[in-house]
């Protein structure tokens, strides 16, 4: 089921920002190369934390929202969400909470950005803004479009188990991501002409995985980078997609978000100069950017 409130059809360019927890932080150098290549953006479609980096996107011009967010990744709220806290974790188990921390990272951060920025309300944005969250009871995606951004923003990041649902009204929600994480069904929704999408869940091949902890991430990265795909083929034959999946090394600690996102622009500008033209128009395909601590625009 689909709730959506609001929507304007006949879009531009809608900008679609996956989830992908820290590997966020590489959607900033795609944004920044996209910018500055002269792509920008009608709309807008965000889940978990691509939902944060598209309100801001939703905000600002381009070049404006990267230079914001880039101010943003590097806040000590950012720094917060993603910081391990032993004793929280412990008390929350003693307690039998079904979550590891309280979620109050995410309202602060949340705060921050919109403070930043200037806006409250979808109304509050210069240009439409989809965000994706799942209802915990029903299981299924919903789009919100109009109202408070907070408890939205929110509750898209909530991801299960380590954040608590949000409520929005009488029904409680999770991260969008366990039902739809790179919206390709949502921006096809708002009959645009283009779609430019930054999916976060595609991984290099690896030969093995030694822990229980790299199964679960690899399990869970394939099955949602594979819908991706199944949607891409759904929807690039009725409009053009531009879909744009950095693979993130090994060698690379994604909670270095500087180097992240500066390998993350390096790939995008070496993919740019052969896949678009300076009036902000890419060619449609799907594109795998290969991202290390020293890379130097490589793809593949």
């Amino acid at each position: 089921m689909r709730m959506e409130a609001g929507a304007r059809r006949g879009a531009g360019t809608v900008l679609v920002l996956g989830g992908g927890g820290g590997r966020g932080a590489a959607q900033l150098g795609i944004l920044r190369a996209l910018a500055d290549w002269g792509v920008r953006p009608d709309a807008c479609v965000g889940t978990s934390v691509g939902a944060l980096n598209a309100a801001v996107a939703a905000a600002l011009p381009l070049p404006e929202a990267v230079d914001a967010l880039e101010r943003i990744w590097a806040s000590p709220e950012t720094r917060a969400v993603f910081r391990t806290h032993p004793l929280r974790i412990a008390l929350n188990r003693a307690l039998r909470r079904p979550w590891l921390y309280s979620g109050a990272s995410i309202a602060e951060l949340v705060d921050f950005a919109m403070e930043m920025v200037g806006v409250r309300r979808f109304e509050d944005l210069s240009r439409p803004l989809r965000i994706i969250v799942t209802d915990l009871a029903s299981g299924e995606p919903v789009v919100i479009s109009r109202g408070p951004l907070r408890d939205p923003l929110r509750a898209s990041c909530a991801v299960p188990l380590v954040f608590p649902p949000v409520e929005l009204g009488d029904r409680d929600y999770v991260d969008g991501g366990v039902t739809d994480n790179c919206s390709l069904a949502t921006a096809a929704g708002m009959a645009p002409e283009r779609i430019v999408a930054v999916d976060l869940t595609a991984e290099p091949a690896q030969p093995r995985v030694r822990r229980w902890s790299e199964l679960f991430d690899r399990v869970t990265s394939t099955a949602l980078h594979a819908r991706v795909r199944a949607d891409f083929e759904r929807f690039s034959g009725r409009v053009p997609v531009t879909l744009i999946c950095p693979r993130f090394a090994p060698r690379l600690r994604v909670t270095d978000f500087g180097t992240v996102r500066e390998a993350a622009r390096a790939a995008m500008a070496s993919l740019l100069q052969g896949l678009g033209s300076r009036d902000g128009r890419l060619s449609p395909g799907l594109f795998y950017l290969s991202l290390t601590a020293s890379s130097s625009g490589s793809t593949g």
